[in-house]
């Protein structure tokens, strides 16, 4: 079992990823992130302050929010090591990093 997760807030514009985000938290979050999806008309903001660790499964749920095509999702209070994963990863482009 993991020790992270992702909770949806604010009817989907909002998702507050925690702990240990990994491919045991995206195969239990991913269906309900990608049905918050549905339907929203601007960019969802995702709160990674409290992200320990992530890993493949971690990016695959935030790669979904970029191809939701409703702009790019913004990443908020986003650590270092998650920026130099999405840099290594080659999507950092794909969000907005707000401070």
């Amino acid at each position: 079992m993991s020790n992270g997760g992702v909770r949806i807030e604010d009817g989907g514009t909002r998702w507050v990823m925690w702990g240990d985000v990994d491919a045991a938290v995206q195969v239990h979050a991913e269906p309900a992130l990608i049905e918050s999806l549905q339907g929203l008309t601007e960019p969802v903001w995702i709160d990674l302050a409290d992200v320990t660790f992530m890993d493949s499964g971690g990016l695959r749920l935030l790669y979904q929010a970029a191809a939701s095509g409703e702009g790019a999702p913004v990443l908020v209070n986003t650590p270092q090591r998650i920026r130099d994963l999405l840099e290594v990863s080659g999507v950092l482009s794909l969000f907005t990093l707000a401070t």
